[in-house]
């Protein structure tokens, strides 16, 4: 499929991760526009087929790219299957030329009957963009609570290289969070996309146990943003022995099954947008995206 503007032809392809031209162009791209490297990811065999770019080619090299990722969730015992558009960028020499508009409609075209639902995280230079193909403000709502520190569980730091660790961050994934009540399934790809690139030094493992915490602390904040696998006790007890001495809050990036003693929510930072006719799971509640699902 070709899309002609302007006087030039581009050549539609979803084939990128297999071909070393045009993902070394999509690399590149990516990088100049969100500063976002793919290497580490691809080279860790991370890259897998749920991760699927839909890119506009001119003259052999990316020209626009909207990548479809799908997502298979537990949603309050029920498996949903969303689609989360990103990596939405043109290249600055083709903007203004209705690439992105072509990829948007073409993406919507092939899958909007695919999925429960469809959404999108937008920065604010397009906020005004997406409701064009039928796109609507949602509100994420982040789960806060008042930390009081015990008796610490003893951890170990897990290197995503080593082949023990990463064996033990993908079992105790599979585990699922025993805690969360919207949880990301059968996406080792997008959670190794976080192990392998941000969340690097953020995971960490009790002694003895098939379960890994993925912590980051801000000050006297600490963020959970995952307790995966087997964990004994309750939340709250759990989050408090992660805490240090001088934790005074603690933020979730998952949504807990009940809510905790002093919980609050805070709307999230990014702008989510979700597709209109599809569900919208967050109408009339309080959810949180998993933050490793946040491709």
């Amino acid at each position: 499929m070709e899309y002609f503007t302007q006087g030039k032809s581009f050549i539609f392809t979803t084939e990128i991760r297999d071909n070393p031209a045009l993902r070394n162009s999509f690399f590149s791209l990516a990088q100049q526009t969100f500063d976002l490297d793919f290497e580490p990811w691809y080279q860790g065999g991370g890259w897998q087929d749920r991760y699927l770019p839909h890119a506009l080619v001119y003259d052999g090299q990316v020209a626009a790219n909207v990548s479809v990722n799908r997502i298979s969730f537990r949603l309050g015992g029920r498996r949903r299957t969303y689609l989360q558009l990103g990596t939405v960028m043109t290249h600055p020499k083709y903007r203004g030329m209705g690439l992105s508009r072509f990829l948007m409609e073409t993406v919507l075209q092939t899958w909007s009957d695919r999925c429960d639902g469809m959404y999108l995280f937008a920065n604010e230079t397009v906020l005004d963009f997406y409701p064009k193909f039928g796109f609507v403000r949602a509100e994420e709502a982040q789960p806060f609570l008042p930390a009081t520190p015990q008796t610490p569980i003893p951890l170990c730091r897990l290197d995503p290289g080593n082949q023990a660790d990463r064996a033990l961050l993908l079992n105790a994934y599979h585990c699922s969070n025993p805690f969360s009540s919207f949880f990301m399934e059968e996406n080792d790809g997008l959670l190794l996309f976080y192990a392998l690139g941000p969340f690097r030094d953020l995971l960490y493992a009790p002694l003895e146990k098939n379960a890994v915490a993925i912590l980051e602390e801000d000050g006297d904040t600490l963020f959970c943003h995952e307790l995966l696998g087997q964990w004994a006790g309750d939340l709250e007890k759990t989050l408090n022995q992660l805490a240090r001495p001088h934790t005074r809050r603690i933020g979730l990036g998952f949504t807990p099954k009940d809510k905790l003693p002093g919980m609050t929510w805070q709307p999230g930072e990014e702008h989510l947008f979700v597709l209109s006719g599809k569900e919208n799971p967050f109408a009339g509640q309080k959810l949180f995206f998993p933050t490793i699902s946040h491709a």
